[in-house]
Formats: C-alpha cells, sequence, structure tokens
C-alpha cells in the first residue's frame, strides 16, 4: 500500500480532529519514511529529544539500562505506532535507547516545524490544551493502578489492552514473550507461571503467541 501522508500525521492522537488544512500543513512538514536497516539506534540516551516519531513499518524496541547494568526493555513500537508527542512541546535529552529490530521505516516530524505551523493556526494549540490535559489524567491514572496490580494482573491488564488495539479477543502477541517479561518488569519464568495461572483461571486461552481473551 502507498504511503499516504495525510493519514500518516491523522493516525497521532493529538491531531485527530484537526481541521484538513492543518493537517495537510504538518504532513507537508514531516519527514515521510526514513528506511532504517536492522540493528540500526534511532537514538541514544543523551541525544536531543526534539521530534515525534511514527514507525510506518516494521519494529523499534526502546530500552533502558538498569543499575546492574543489564538492559531493560521498556516498550516496542510496531507498524502505525506513535512515540515522543512530548518532545514537540519541550527541549530535553533522550533518556533511553531506540534500535531498529528489524527493517523499518521511520517517519518524523521535528519540533520546530510543528511550532511553525502553529504559529499560521493558532486554533490548533488551543485544542492541544484539552487533549494533552486529558492524556496527564490518563498516565497519572496509569502510574497508580501499575503500582498497586500484582505481576499476573499487569499481565492481564496488557492483554486486555491488545485486545482493544486489536478489536478482537483473539490477537498474536506483537512482542516475544522475553521481551514482553522486559516490559512487564518481571522474569521469564515468572511470565510463564502468571500464564499458566491465567488459562487455569480461565482468563484467556494461549496457544504459542496466540491468544484469546475469554
Amino acid at each position: 500500500m502507498a504511503h499516504d501522508p495525510i493519514q500518516c500525521v491523522e493516525q497521532v492522537s493529538i491531531f485527530k480532529g484537526a481541521p484538513k488544512d492543518v493537517i495537510e500543513a504538518l504532513a507537508k512538514v514531516s519527514v515521510h519514511q526514513v528506511k532504517i536497516p536492522t540493528g540500526q539506534m534511532l537514538y541514544s540516551q543523551g541525544d536531543p529529544n526534539d521530534r515525534l516519531m511514527i514507525v510506518d513499518s516494521g519494529r523499534v524496541r526502546v530500552f533502558s539500562y538498569a543499575d546492574d547494568d543489564r538492559e531493560r526493555t521498556l516498550y516496542m513500537l510496531r507498524s502505525r505506532e506513535v512515540d515522543l508527542t512530548g518532545a514537540l512541546f519541550t527541549n530535553h535529552e533522550h533518556n533511553n535507547f531506540a534500535q531498529a529490530v528489524e527493517p523499518t521505516e521511520i517517519c518524523y516530524l521535528k519540533q520546530n516545524a510543528f511550532k511553525n505551523v502553529l504559529k499560521t493556526y493558532p486554533e490548533m494549540a488551543l485544542s492541544l490544551v484539552d487533549v494533552l490535559g486529558e492524556r496527564l489524567t490518563s498516565l497519572e491514572q496509569r502510574d497508580v493502578t501499575d503500582t498497586l496490580l500484582t505481576s499476573k494482573e499487569r499481565l492481564y491488564s496488557y492483554l486486555l489492552e491488545l485486545q482493544t488495539q486489536f478489536d478482537n479477543s483473539t490477537f498474536q502477541l506483537p512482542v516475544t514473550k522475553k521481551e514482553l517479561a522486559l516490559y512487564l518488569g518481571i522474569t521469564p519464568e515468572t511470565l510463564s507461571r502468571q500464564l499458566k495461572l491465567l488459562v487455569a483461571e480461565n482468563k484467556i486461552k494461549l496457544n504459542r503467541r496466540e491468544f484469546t481473551i475469554l
């Protein structure tokens, strides 16, 4: 399928519902389909964080290092997913690392280009205040919830998010089980035990990497 710059920008949650002329202006100043080979770093700790990033195809692993120098996968970005929205509004450095785990195409919108569009369409800035306020509230609630959940509850919550994302009760796990364990902050052995418990409790069906929410 041919790349559509307009659809590319429209999928960014903070731009949804924006007037057509604003979307067209943002699409024109965005950079589309930069090819990234497997293993190449997209950014490293200390690099300027000055652009919103869209994974047009492929997969990107975002990770950091723990105090004992072990890598910890924070999350995986898959095709059509957006990262670093905050980079459009603030000037700071990356705290983490991002690496392509397969051939990947990246689109991005730099902060200075975004702010130039806002100068032309100041009404867009007002609508962004409401969107960002809702997102902050959601993130604060999620932080509280994640702190209180057990490893099994975090796992089940993640699977429910995937069910919503894929709009289907049956779906393929988009990451490896090792990557999922790292994302949840648990060991692969703990992940295996918690999956068996969820199956025993008749909450999920599991066939290798295919999950069904019951």
